[in-house]
């Protein structure tokens, strides 16, 4: 799956948008509180609410499938592509094609064009999982070691 992250640019397929790693913005809280923090920073909600986590609730980094899973599609990197939250989430099932008729892609016009080194906070993520390693999940171990992999470290 980070191949697809990477592949993509950490860019959404459908709206343009630069995505985000959830557990980077987990463990940046967890880092803020760690130090003091009093007040609850919304950069993080397991469940991605918008009241608790409004960046997440539009732009967590999702895998979406070009054809669904539901609908026969397979896991292999061509069907797979970055999805933001909002989008993967208005996507839900639909086939690609339909979607992207109900909903044309319509990039964002920023001043200096696309962003050519983004990558979704995921850098941050490695540096701060070292420092929590005994709070990282099943999951986030397998992200943390693909990712060091992808850096090279």
């Amino acid at each position: 799956m980070v191949r697809v992250f990477f592949r993509d640019r950490w860019l959404c397929r459908w709206c343009g948008r630069p995505t985000i790693f959830a557990p980077a913005l987990k463990y940046l809280t967890l880092m803020a509180k760690d130090h003091g923090l009093k007040a609850a920073p919304a950069w993080y909600d397991v469940h991605f609410r918008r009241d608790a986590a409004p960046l997440l609730d539009e732009q967590a980094a999702n895998i979406d499938h070009h054809l669904a899973h539901s609908a026969g599609g397979g896991n292999e990197e061509e069907n797979l592509w970055t999805a933001c939250n909002k989008c993967n989430m208005r996507k839900s099932n639909a086939l690609a094609d339909a979607h992207g008729k109900r909903n044309p892609i319509r990039r964002i016009k920023g001043r200096y064009g696309e962003p050519t080194a983004w990558d979704g906070l995921s850098s941050l993520f490695v540096l701060l999982a070292d420092d929590y390693v005994d709070r990282l999940t099943v999951s986030e171990r397998a992200w943390l070691k693909a990712l060091k992999a992808h850096f090279g470290g």
